[in-house]
């Protein structure tokens, strides 16, 4: 049998120090606080504006965090002063202890019972150690990192598009709700329409992409390599390099489930639609495109893919003969498919979840943007005055002619 030797004099001691530390930490937190949470704007110009705001919300939310501590901090201070006198009563309560252990027991293990905000309970009773089972998951909890990416034309997520990402998308999920956002480079180029990022063409640039993103995941010092749980979230042509890297994952056995989330935002690979979908095994030389299938729905990874009804990107016509509804997708491309980061969280919140075939187990769940007004006629509706009147007046017909390209003339089953 072994045997516990407690000093009460040292547990007092050890109490004094522990207070003393929590003071200097709470003067040093209160000292911090005006200068992170009331960051001035660097300029006069939106992006200082954003970055301030950005890191004035980290600022606040580590006081909230600190705050939070100290009251922990200050509970257990006094947990461990009243433990050092309970264990003077110990060899007191022995003798009462063999007749009737209830109360003795209590007596001692009343203050950890107290700091675990648990009624004491000496027999048959849970409560206690349930808490500090739930303390331990939580302590335990890996840290979920959300690697966020850029589409097209825009390589590094600034902190504006990555605030934004996070609020709208990210956030309001409760299985995402702690992610820490960080931005992650990928070239996201597309010669020639990006001519000022370089001369990689879509095909170069996203296989470079894939290789950024794989190298943040599982790299030496990866996020999944670290222990950590991930989230990437792709838009457009990043989406596509999240495809890709799902698929390289796949192919080497599907690691890391558990810890692998995706979120696609103007999936060209979207299996509902997606432009790369519509036409597999197709390829464009001069652009170096390949039209190389579906983002995979039987991915053992979670996936979220978000589609804006008539985005000409993420949701294509099945049927390309149709010229009307080829023309509409086009303008909607023009219209809708930068909007993804612009939409509010109220606006995510509201997309509507497409139904999957009967009996699929997959993962992936699909969701789309219903659009009122059809992106052909933003053009007439852009003139002032009379411009709305008559698009209204041609809308319902035109638009029966363009949901037929998309095998259904009932919006929202595309």
């Amino acid at each position: 049998m072994s045997y516990v030797l407690t000093t009460p004099e040292m547990l007092a001691a050890a109490a004094t120090d522990v207070g003393n530390i929590g003071s200097a930490i709470s003067t040093a937190s209160s000292t911090a606080a005006g200068p992170t949470t009331g960051l001035l704007p660097a300029a006069e110009d939106e992006v200082s504006a954003a970055i301030a705001k950005l890191f004035g919300a980290y600022g606040q939310e580590y006081q909230a965090v600190v705050s939070q501590a100290a009251t922990f901090h200050s509970e257990f201070t006094q947990a461990l002063a009243t433990a050092g006198n309970a264990y003077l009563e110990a060899e007191a309560a022995n003798s009462a202890l063999m007749s009737g252990p209830s109360n003795a027991l209590n007596t001692i293990t009343a203050p950890i019972q107290t700091l675990f905000g648990q009624t004491a309970v000496a027999t048959g009773g849970s409560g206690g150690l349930s808490a500090m089972t739930s303390m331990a998951k939580v302590a335990s909890a890996d840290p979920l990192i959300a690697l966020i990416m850029g589409g097209t034309a825009y390589p590094t997520p600034n902190p504006g598009y990555v605030a934004s990402i996070f609020n709208s998308y990210i956030q309001p999920n409760p299985l995402f709700s702690g992610a820490i956002p960080q931005g992650l480079f990928t070239p996201e180029q597309f010669w020639p329409i990006t001519p000022s990022l370089g001369n990689l063409t879509f095909g170069r640039s996203a296989a470079q992409g894939v290789s950024l993103l794989n190298t943040a995941l599982v790299g030496p010092t990866g996020v999944l390599t670290s222990g950590n749980s991930a989230l990437v979230v792709g838009s457009s042509q990043s989406a596509t390099i999240a495809t890709n890297e799902i698929r390289a994952l796949m192919a080497a056995g599907s690691p890391y489930q558990g810890q692998l989330s995706f979120m696609l935002l103007a999936d060209p690979n979207n299996p509902v639609g997606g432009i790369l979908e519509r036409f597999p095994g197709f390829y464009i030389p001069f652009l170096d495109v390949p039209f190389n299938g579906a983002t995979p729905p039987n991915s053992p990874y979670p996936t979220s893919i978000f589609a804006i009804q008539y985005d000409g990107i993420a949701n294509a016509p099945q049927y390309p003969l149709n010229v009307v509804s080829d023309l509409n997708a086009v303008a909607g491309y023009f219209v809708l498919h930068n909007t993804y980061p612009t939409l509010t969280a109220a606006q995510v919140a509201n997309a509507a979840p497409l139904p999957t075939s009967p009996g699929y187990t997959g993962s992936t769940q699909y969701y789309e943007f219903l659009t009122q007004d059809l992106p052909l006629l933003q053009p007439i509706r852009d003139i002032p005055f009379v411009g709305n009147p008559i698009a209204d007046i041609v809308q319902p017909d035109l638009r029966v002619l363009v949901d037929l390209g998309y095998g259904s003339y009932r919006p929202g089953l595309n």
